[in-house]
């Protein structure tokens, strides 16, 4: 799909209005956006299409038909469905460093989410300052000043809040995810334990 010349154009014009902040910005954005949909398709690709009891119970008792994350934890913690306790420490195990590694990559997204409106406030203070420098002079390009920093300030405020507002919503989104991740491997977990003591019950 081609872009018009008239887009080009006025995003350059729109980016030259914003100032030395905009390629910070920009990269701070690619970034962040990086950051959400790795989070994203990671969670995507562990989470399996169907979670509900059948479907658990099947893959617990069969570890080799999971796929991905899934099959890993599992392995691990199956080697030892002999014993409830090792199981149950190993799904602990495994949940704790699901959980600290996730959490980690969130709020590492909702710092530099919380950071492109911050950037846009800069920018903002920085306009308002060749504003007032442009007011300050008598002649010359005073009106070139007093426009270039009013822009600059609306251009930067707007380009931090369109950056972070989608990106709060990505991070919402993946947090949830990483909800529906942990829960269930504690249902895995359940339903492995109950195998556990099937087990036991059998000897």
């Amino acid at each position: 799909m081609n872009l018009p010349p008239s887009f080009w154009n006025q995003f350059v014009e729109v980016w030259d209005k914003g100032g030395s902040l905009m390629p910070i910005l920009a990269v701070l954005s690619l970034y962040a956006y990086y950051v959400g949909f790795d989070l994203w398709f990671r969670l995507r690709e562990m989470l399996p299409s169907r979670k509900d009891a059948k479907a658990i119970s099947r893959v617990t008792a069969q570890p080799e038909k999971a796929k991905g994350r899934l099959r890993s934890i599992l392995s691990y913690c199956l080697e030892a469905k002999s014993d409830s306790k090792e199981t149950r420490r190993r799904f602990e195990e495994a949940r704790a460093t699901d959980a600290s590694f996730l959490g980690r990559r969130i709020r590492f997204l909702l710092v530099l989410t919380s950071a492109a409106p911050l950037l846009g406030l800069l920018g903002t203070v920085n306009g308002m300052l060749l504003t007032f420098d442009g007011l300050s002079r008598q002649i010359g390009r005073k009106m070139d000043l007093v426009a270039g920093g009013i822009s600059e300030a609306l251009v930067t405020t707007q380009a931090g809040l369109l950056i972070a507002i989608p990106a709060f919503a990505l991070a919402h989104l993946v947090s949830r995810r990483r909800y529906e991740w942990l829960y269930l491997l504690r249902r895995v977990e359940s339903h492995a334990l109950q195998g556990c003591h099937q087990v036991k019950e059998t000897r």
